[in-house]
């Protein structure tokens, strides 16, 4: 799937007096890493959501290829999404289900109606051999008949990154993907998000700059809404870094 080129032109987001994006701008290439830095509360989360449209925006546009997600029609949004693959803050999985089923859930809005009914009926016959080498991938393939609930924080987080990344996306959106995860699997999980073993635009949010920053293109930084750091990490300094982060205790 062909990596997606992402603009966003006065983007703002209110609620009431509270401006959480502020005439914020930025493109992004095809195949572009980039990552959302700053202090919590400076509103990457929030824009994460602009770009996925799942929330809509007070002012400005979010521009995908071209097409301005504000006018899009239902079903150009839903083909849109389809070709997102998100990684939400905290558990995303179903509990209930294995964690064969999980990762299957992340296929169905890019399958016809007979795969889909195929799954609901056969889901283990599905797709099996990919899901587990996925899962290998995070170190997990012995974890795929197993409730998903039974599964510790990390090891969630772990099976929802390679979920969004098993259809073969064209833009992952990452919301602190490794946020619960010890300091060798958040390796691993930033190495499959921010290598090549994809084609597809990468914008993720994360404090970890310092591990992240030789795998992205650019770093982004927001503090109260706006951009205030957009460069090559290379051109980043730690007195930029410190400036950005003035008053938390998160940068890593």
């Amino acid at each position: 799937m062909p990596a997606i080129a992402v603009q966003l032109a006065g983007l703002s987001r209110r609620w009431g007096q509270l401006c959480a994006i502020d005439e914020v701008s930025l493109s992004i290439q095809p195949g572009e890493r980039v990552a959302l830095i700053g202090p919590s509360g400076c509103g990457k989360s929030t824009l994460l959501h602009l770009v996925a449209a799942t929330l809509a925006a007070s002012a400005g546009k979010v521009t995908v290829d071209g097409k301005t997600v504000g006018r899009m029609s239902e079903k150009a949004l839903r083909a849109y999404r389809a070709r997102c693959g998100i990684i939400p803050q905290g558990c995303s999985l179903v509990p209930q289900l294995s964690v064969h089923h999980n990762m299957l859930i992340g296929l169905l809005p890019r399958w016809p109606f007979y795969r889909v009914a195929a799954a609901a009926l056969f889901p283990y016959a599905m797709e099996r051999k990919r899901v587990r080498n996925w899962l290998g991938k995070v170190r997990l393939a012995d974890r795929q008949n197993q409730l998903a609930g039974t599964l510790s924080g990390g090891e969630q987080q772990r099976v929802a990154v390679i979920r969004a990344l098993l259809p073969g996306p064209a833009l992952v959106l990452a919301d602190e993907p490794s946020a619960s995860l010890d300091p060798s699997t958040a390796r691993l999980v930033v190495d499959l998000l921010l290598g090549q073993t994809h084609p597809a635009t990468v914008l993720l949010s994360t404090h970890w700059v310092s591990r992240i920053a030789t795998s992205v293109d650019r770093l982004v930084g927001l503090r109260a809404g706006r951009i205030v750091i957009d460069a090559a990490p290379d051109d980043v300094s730690d007195e930029d870094l410190t400036a950005l982060y003035a008053g938390s205790d998160e940068l890593r």
